[in-house]
């Protein structure tokens, strides 16, 4: 499956969430969709996920693996899996686990092959 594929499939399963970036290692867009919201995202979620860090870092926290910012417009989400992130954005009150599960099934499915899965 490509990272394309894996994201059509998300946003297919995940109502809820209305734009989705994947970065690379180096934190570089791999893809995103669909369109402005994903642009927006994927220029923003490098800075998110650096003040995630620090601020668990200050609070001496285990690793992070996930950051979530809610409001009651909608949420930002993102997810470290396989050396890459994920950033999503939703509308208002999603579930917020089975946004992260679906956040980290779509980096397994789209980096599977690549993986030898």
């Amino acid at each position: 499956m490509t990272i394309d594929e894996a994201i059509r499939d998300l946003l297919n399963v995940s109502t809820d969430i209305q734009g989705v970036a994947v970065l690379g290692p180096d934190g570089d867009v791999a893809a995103a969709g669909p369109g402005a919201v994903a642009a927006d995202l994927a220029a923003t979620a490098a800075w998110l996920w650096e003040a995630a860090l620090e601020r668990a870092a200050t609070l001496a926290e285990s690793p992070l693996d996930h950051v979530v910012v809610q409001d009651a417009r909608g949420a930002v989400a993102m997810l470290a899996a396989r050396g890459r992130r994920i950033a999503a954005v939703t509308g208002p009150r999603p579930a917020v686990g089975l946004l992260l599960f679906d956040l980290r099934t779509c980096l397994g499915d789209a980096f599977a092959a690549e993986e030898g899965q």
